[in-house]
């Protein structure tokens, strides 16, 4: 989804914008204002702030790119903002209706619950996502402690590394996120964390006021949230 507003300004001269096409499509998710104000030097300064209010529907996360250009005429200068705001799509995908052997190989049987895959190689939180569906799996949802424990053969199968003094391997990607909402965590179905029935969080994790949207689980089967574009393993599973 996009949207495009222009909003302009007049520094020294009022009038000075008349010739220049100022439009902003009404939205209530989006909110402008300007504060206008003269400094010590006697210069007028506009402070211009953009707020986010939006629902399910219309939430980010947004990207914001701002640019000006500037007008002269005689003592008087004017000046046109553009700022496009982009929101990304987040993939929230359907529950699948088809069950089976995914479409790609390395995927383990777990009798009972379905087949799981951990991708060793990091990709992001989206990037992951993608190539889940592109095998004919989903990002793993945690139903209960009987499933997290079915994933430790997987975690035992691939140990720690030790790269430029950094440990790696030890968290993925599952399909839970608070992209919404701050702190109000969904799975890729759009169903609330409780709903599968597996909220086991590492210490610290899970706290409103982050940047930090994506979750992931750890060897210890706990759960923390990460910022979505670092590129980690992630769990895929299918369902039998």
């Amino acid at each position: 989804m996009h949207w495009c507003a222009v909003v302009c300004f007049v520094v020294w001269c009022e009038g000075a914008c008349a010739g220049l096409q100022c439009s902003l499509t009404h939205t209530s998710a989006l909110k402008f204002s300007i504060t206008s104000l003269r400094n010590e030097t006697g210069h007028w300064i506009a402070q211009l702030q953009m707020g986010h209010d939006a629902g399910e529907k219309s939430a980010g996360p947004y990207e914001v790119d701002v640019d000006h250009s500037t007008a002269k005429c005689e003592n008087s200068e004017s000046i046109l903002i553009s700022a496009k705001i982009t929101a990304p799509t987040i993939n929230v995908i359907t529950k699948p209706t088809s069950r089976g052997i995914p479409t790609a190989p390395g995927y383990e049987l777990v009798p009972s619950l379905g087949y799981y895959k951990l991708h060793t190689v990091g990709n992001t939180w989206h990037g992951a996502l993608k190539i889940c569906e592109e095998e004919g799996a989903h990002l793993l949802i945690v139903n209960s402690d009987e499933e997290a424990l079915a994933l430790k053969p997987l975690w035992d199968k691939n140990p720690p590394a030790n790269i430029s003094g950094s440990v790696h391997n030890n968290w993925a990607w599952i399909g839970v996120h608070d992209m919404y909402k701050e702190g109000e965590y969904l799975t890729i179905f759009n169903e609330t964390l409780q709903s599968p029935g597996y909220v086991k969080w590492g210490s610290g994790q899970g706290r409103d006021g982050t940047s930090q949207n994506c979750v992931m689980l750890d060897r210890d089967l706990k759960l923390a949230d990460y910022e979505c574009h670092n590129k980690e393993p992630f769990f895929c599973e299918k369902e039998i």
